[in-house]
């Protein structure tokens, strides 16, 4: 978001005409908001505008397609969905379509956006989850744009496709390692400073890194009392009068419900959750999928299921890698996986599937418990 930003900024001071698309209108309003911001920075104004109703301070919202279309012009920057740039009368209006979470937008979205533009920036992770989808696409054109750029086999561009921005600006050192290796080809690294953040207090979990908390239980599949119970105590030991938060600057302050997320892979864990949690004040509880492009400074991940074979949707969704990444990443110092041993003796037929289980079995092997 910030060097997409900056160089959407740069395009349009050059006399561009830049348009920016999204899977939805959050994300297309998330990345306006730092184009404005980038724009302040560099003491130039820019019309920014953005096809809808709800957008951030300093950002023209539109109405229909045609202001939108009527919006555009040599150093405006323009947001709208795919719907918008693939309208016959958007064809050639742009210069510029940047598509943001591009590691998630079908390319099928795309190809019919990109009509509206001579140039293409995809901007994005091709190890998020992709965009859900309910409609029915030509084989091939319902994966993500990135991802049928680089190779369904590929984990990171190279340098001969585009530029790999290969500094985090939220993961502590620790847990950028484990991302790194098990995702990003050993590529990624943190911004000095990260190293700083930290929990401390009187919790299991002080410090920073990777907690692995195994629960024993049988038969469950899209949700675990048992693990719902041990949730609901990791969160209150967190939540305790002494336990602070210390951020990348060194500043420290009390731990809040809102610095930490719990997350499951199932709705009906993700209901217990809630239920339990709510009395504690934790309102950031959710699927991973829905909290996609979020953080927070502990992540508190159930993976609910008994094993691999009592899985909803078989071991491709529990151990997809793209989610656990997410799941993980989201955390800025301290990941804490709650699980089931016998997940971790998954039995892979596939050399594809052994791909899969890698990523939780590797996080076993690096963490406290």
């Amino acid at each position: 978001t910030y060097v997409g930003a900056r160089a959407i900024v740069a395009l349009a001071m050059d006399g561009k005409r830049v348009g920016v698309t999204a899977v939805n209108h959050k994300v297309i309003d998330n990345l306006l908001a730092e184009v404005q911001r980038a724009a302040d920075e560099a003491g130039v104004t820019l019309h920014v505008a953005h096809k809808t109703d709800d957008v951030a301070d300093g950002i023209d919202s539109l109405k229909s397609n045609d202001d939108a279309l009527a919006a555009v012009g040599p150093g405006a920057v323009v947001g709208g969905t795919a719907w918008l740039w693939a309208d016959d009368h958007a064809q050639g209006a742009l210069d510029y379509l940047v598509v943001d979470e591009a590691g998630q937008m079908a390319l099928a979205c795309v190809l019919a956006a990109a009509r509206a533009a001579r140039n293409v920036v995809l901007l994005g992770d091709p190890q998020q989850l992709e965009q859900p989808r309910r409609g029915a696409h030509p084989e091939g054109t319902d994966t993500a744009a990135l991802v049928h750029v680089l190779g369904a086999e590929q984990a990171t561009i190279a340098d001969t496709q585009g530029l790999f921005l290969d500094r985090t600006w939220r993961l502590h050192p620790t847990l950028c390692t484990f991302t790194s290796e098990a995702y990003y080809e050993g590529r990624l690294y943190s911004i000095p400073g990260l190293e700083r953040q930290e929990i401390r207090g009187s919790t299991p979990f002080a410090g920073s890194g990777l907690f692995l908390v195994e629960v024993a239980h049988e038969g469950n599949q899209a949700s675990a009392p048992e693990e719902v119970d041990v949730v609901d105590q990791v969160v209150r030991s967190l939540l305790t009068a002494d336990v602070q938060w210390v951020g990348r600057k060194g500043d420290a302050r009390a731990l809040v419900a809102d610095d930490v997320l719990v997350l499951a892979p199932y709705n009906a864990q993700v209901a217990a959750l809630r239920r339990r949690l709510r009395n504690a004040g934790v309102q950031r509880v959710g699927t991973v999928d829905k909290f996609q492009g979020q953080e927070a400074a502990v992540v508190v991940y159930s993976c609910t299921s008994s094993s691999a074979e009592d899985a909803p949707r078989g071991l491709e969704f529990l151990y997809d890698p793209h989610r656990f990444n997410v799941a993980t990443s989201r955390a800025r110092a301290v990941v804490i996986v709650v699980a089931s041993p016998r997940l971790f003796e998954a039995e892979c037929r596939t050399p594809a599937q052994m791909r899969m289980v890698n990523g939780l079995c590797r996080f076993r092997e690096l963490a406290r418990r």
